[in-house]
This record gives structure tokens, C-alpha cells and sequence, in this order.
């Protein structure tokens, strides 16, 4: 009987207890606002390269060949290297024409030689016929005499000058300074017979050339910016465009280049015009027949940039998420320009003291707060 009591009084306890539990309400317990990175808009100069397909020419190219006929002696240089304006390249047989000068100068000299005798024979007719010692025929036969000896020597002089011209090409130099190929013709073979004999070939490698074609709205835009090359205006010199150049391994070329040449006739099939680079070209790296990017550079002054994987696209075009001053994420549609070594320009939409979030947007939902973090001082700790 006692048992049941304190049985009896225990259920009743835990039933008040459970009576009292239920009148308490549960509350709710929000999450920590999700932390996200964020930074202003880069702001400052910065150079878009515009690029343009292009390829490689050398600014002279020059044909080596024989102007003599003659058996090949020598080949004086190395094939594929660079030669100076000036040095030794061929050597062909020069005793023909050695002895074809011999012959001339003894025909000059025997030309020589009789006009000073008709020379001397018409001075003393002269002055025989002022005392009439001869008739006036003789004195004219005389002069005829010395008339035809010195247009032998006119003509004995023209065939030296002709054999040693003639000799001086059986050893042909280097007309101008650049990459040589190899020779088209091996020593001992006859070359000069029938026509010149094509021997081998120079191309002038600094500067080197690269030539494109812009098409009319960019032509007009460079037009605008920078004028025709090399046009004066109220006593001054156009600044010229410079230029740089991006091989195909993707890497840039060393030596900055100038635009020197743009053509004076837009071709109506494609609607381009023919443009020229000009490159310094010392130590040869480029080479004929290359082809390559032509990058224009444009200063943007006080432009405003973004990390470019910021930025999120829907149906009504590009945005990125920024936070108010209430931490709040709001969704700013923007304007993209071009993309630079920094990131991507904004052209419209951005403000310079904007809080832009660069990293974290997956955790970001416009109108919810976000806990923002600069990633200067995350990277420092």
C-alpha cells in the first residue's frame, strides 16, 4: 500500500514537470552571416594590346648572280650566315679576262702612240702652210689624221674600262649586309654562259618587316589617335605608333616596333589596307616568312578593373555582386571592356568605392548579408 503511493506520487511529479516543459516556447537561432572576400575595383592606367594577324618579310631581298662566264674557283663564305656588306662571296676563273685587259691597255697604248704622231705631223703642216711650203689638202688630211688617231684612243680606253669592269666581276662581293643561303651553284661548273647564273641569295634581316591588313574601322581609329605616319602638321612630326610583336609560342618579341608605312588604297573585296611594321632586327631572331600577332597598345588612364572570374552572366547580360554599407549582396550589372593584364575593364556599371566580392560568390545571395573580408589581410594571416 505504501508502494503504490510513492508510485502514485511520482507519476503525478513528472506529469507537472512535462505540464511545465510544454509552456516554454523553442527559439530560433539565425546563422552567422556567411563570410566573402571582397576589394574595390582596381583604378588606374593601364594598356590594352589590340592584336592583328601578320607575317614576316625581309626589307631587301637580292638575287647573287654571275654577270660573267667563267668556271666557278671558289665559294668564300658560309651558307645561312650572316655576311657584311662588302665581303667575298664568289670567286670565278679571272685569267681571261686578265689577258683581256693586257690586250686592251696594248691597244691604248698603240692608240697613245699614234695620236702623238698625228699630233706632231699636224703642228709641223700647220706651219708649213702659213709659209706655203703645202698645199691646204694636206694640212686637212693631217688634221683628219689626228682626229681618227684619238678616236681610236677614245675607243681603246672605252675596252679597258670594259675588261677591267668585266675582270672586277669575276670576284663578287656582298652588295648589302644579311642572311645568305646556301650556294645554288658547287666549284668547277661553268656559270655566266647564255644568262647570269643565279648563285644565291641575300635578304636583309634588321630591320625586319611585318605587314598586315586592318581593316577600315580600325584603320580609322589609329588615323584618329595617331595620324598618318610620318605627316607633318604645324611644323611638327606625328608621334609615331608603336607597336609590338607576338610570336606564335605565344611569347612577345624583345624589340619594340614602329608603324612606317600604311597603304593609300583600301582593297574593296576584303575592305583592308595594307599596313607595315618596322622592327629592329640586330641579332637576327626574325626571319623572313614568320607569322605573327601585331599588338597595338591603347592607354586606358583611370580605368576600373575586376579579377575576371568575378564576373557572372544571366539573361539580361553581365554582372557582379557588390555589398552596401549594411553588408547587404546587391547584384550591379555592368559593361565589359577589354581584358588586360590586371583583369577585365569596366566600362559602365561600377563605381570606384564599390565593395566588389572576388571570392566566395557561391555562398552570396542577393538581398542576404554576408560577413565581407579583405583578402590583403587573409593572405597576411
Amino acid at each position: 500500500m505504501k508502494t503504490s503511493l510513492l508510485s502514485s506520487l511520482a507519476a503525478s511529479a513528472g506529469m507537472l514537470a512535462l505540464l511545465a516543459g510544454c509552456g516554454q516556447e523553442n527559439q530560433f537561432v539565425a546563422p552567422p552571416p556567411p563570410p566573402v572576400e571582397v576589394a574595390p575595383p582596381f583604378q588606374g592606367e593601364v594598356t590594352v594590346y589590340t592584336p592583328m594577324a601578320g607575317q614576316t618579310y625581309a626589307r631587301d631581298t637580292l638575287e647573287v648572280r654571275a654577270r660573267v662566264k667563267g668556271y666557278l674557283n671558289s665559294v668564300d663564305f658560309t651558307p645561312g650566315s650572316l655576311v657584311q656588306e662588302g665581303e667575298l662571296l664568289f670567286t670565278i676563273e679571272p685569267q681571261l679576262y686578265e689577258a683581256a685587259l693586257q690586250s686592251a691597255q696594248g691597244q691604248l697604248a698603240s692608240a697613245d702612240a699614234s695620236r702623238d704622231l698625228a699630233d706632231t705631223t699636224y703642228q709641223r703642216n700647220e706651219q708649213l702652210f702659213t709659209s706655203d711650203a703645202i698645199s691646204e689638202l694636206d694640212l686637212l688630211r693631217s688634221k683628219a689624221e689626228l682626229d681618227l688617231s684619238e678616236a681610236s684612243v677614245s675607243q681603246a680606253q672605252a675596252a679597258v674600262e670594259s675588261a677591267t669592269l668585266d675582270l672586277s666581276y669575276t670576284k663578287i662581293y656582298a652588295p648589302l649586309s644579311g642572311r645568305i643561303s646556301r650556294e645554288l651553284v658547287t666549284v668547277g661548273n661553268l656559270v655566266g654562259s647564255g644568262e647570269p647564273t643565279l648563285l644565291a641569295t641575300i635578304v636583309q634581316m634588321d630591320p625586319m618587316d611585318v605587314y598586315i591588313n586592318v581593316d577600315e574601322r580600325s584603320l580609322l581609329s589609329l588615323l584618329q589617335q595617331y595620324g598618318q605616319p610620318g605627316v607633318i602638321r604645324d611644323g611638327k612630326p606625328k608621334r609615331s605608333i608603336a607597336v609590338q610583336l607576338e610570336l606564335t609560342d605565344g611569347s612577345l618579341y624583345p624589340q619594340k616596333g614602329v608603324i612606317d608605312y600604311i597603304g593609300n588604297t583600301v582593297d574593296p573585296r576584303t575592305g583592308t589596307i595594307e599596313v607595315r611594321a618596322s622592327f629592329p632586327n640586330p641579332q637576327g631572331t626574325l626571319i623572313p616568312g614568320l607569322f605573327a600577332k601585331i599588338l597595338f597598345a591603347e592607354a586606358y588612364p583611370d580605368a576600373l578593373v575586376v579579377p575576371e572570374g568575378c564576373i557572372q552572366r544571366d539573361l539580361a547580360g553581365p554582372y557582379v555582386l557588390v555589398i552596401d554599407s549594411e553588408n547587404v549582396v546587391e547584384m550591379r550589372y555592368i559593361e565589359k571592356g577589354p581584358l588586360v593584364e590586371q583583369g577585365r575593364v569596366v566600362t559602365k556599371g561600377l563605381e570606384p568605392d564599390d565593395r566588389v566580392i572576388v571570392n566566395g560568390i557561391q555562398r552570396a545571395r542577393p538581398g542576404a548579408k554576408v560577413s565581407p573580408q579583405n583578402p590583403a589581410s587573409n593572405a597576411q594571416s
